[in-house]
C-alpha cells in the first residue's frame, strides 16, 4: 500500500464506531484472521445478538470483493490509522444497502471492479448491511462524500491510475515476438 492509496487526512479514528469495526474486520479478514474470536466478541459487544450474523456477511463480503474484482482491491494493514479509497467505497455501499439504493449499490461495485455480483457477494452485503441496521448502529449517510476528500494533487493521481488500469484491462497488449518464439 502506498500513500497515493490512502485519502488525504481521513484518519481511521475519526469515523464512527461501525465504520472503524467494518474496516478492522475486513482488515482482519484480508489477513487470513477471520476466524479470530476477537472478531466475533467485538461484533457482538457492538451490535449485541446482530453480531453473529455481522461476522458471517463480513467473511463472504472480504472474500467474495477480492474474488470478484476484475482489479485488486486495497485494503489498510491492520496498524495502519488511514483509511484507503476502497475502504471507503465498501462502507459507502453498504451504507446504501442499508436504504434500499440499489443503483447506489451498483455504483460503488462499480468503482471495485464488480460489474455483476454473485449471490454470495449479495449475501455478505445484505447480511452486514442489516447487521448493523436492525442493531441500530447503521453506518453515517456522509460515509459517501469522504471520496470526495481531494485535498492534495495525490486524489488526482488515484483517477489517473484508475483510468489507466481500465484502459489497460480493456484492449490487448501489443508484444513484439522475440527471436525463437
Amino acid at each position: 500500500m502506498t500513500d497515493h492509496e490512502l485519502i488525504p487526512g481521513v484518519a481511521l479514528n475519526a469515523l464512527g464506531a461501525s465504520e472503524r469495526l467494518m474496516i478492522g474486520g475486513l482488515r482482519l479478514i484480508a489477513a487470513g484472521r477471520g476466524r479470530c474470536p476477537n472478531l466475533t466478541r467485538a461484533l457482538e459487544s457492538h451490535l449485541g445478538s446482530q453480531g453473529a450474523i455481522a461476522a458471517r456477511g463480513a467473511t463472504l463480503l472480504a472474500h467474495s470483493l477480492c474474488s470478484e474484482s476484475q482489479r485488486k482491491l486495497t485494503l489498510g494493514w491492520l496498524c495502519v490509522r488511514g483509511v484507503t479509497w476502497d475502504e471507503v467505497a465498501v462502507l459507502a455501499m453498504l451504507e446504501a444497502a442499508q436504504r434500499a439504493q440499489s443503483k447506489e449499490i451498483a455504483r460503488w461495485l462499480t468503482r471495485l471492479g464488480i460489474d455483476a455480483p454473485s449471490r454470495v457477494l449479495q449475501r455478505g452485503i445484505a447480511w452486514s448491511a442489516a447487521a448493523f441496521e436492525v442493531a441500530g448502529k447503521p453506518f453515517d449517510p456522509d460515509i459517501a462524500s469522504l471520496t470526495r476528500a481531494r485535498t492534495t494533487p495525490s486524489g488526482h493521481l488515484r483517477d489517473q491510475i484508475e483510468t489507466q488500469m481500465q484502459r489497460y484491462t480493456a484492449t490487448p497488449v501489443f508484444r513484439p515476438m522475440m527471436r525463437g518464439e
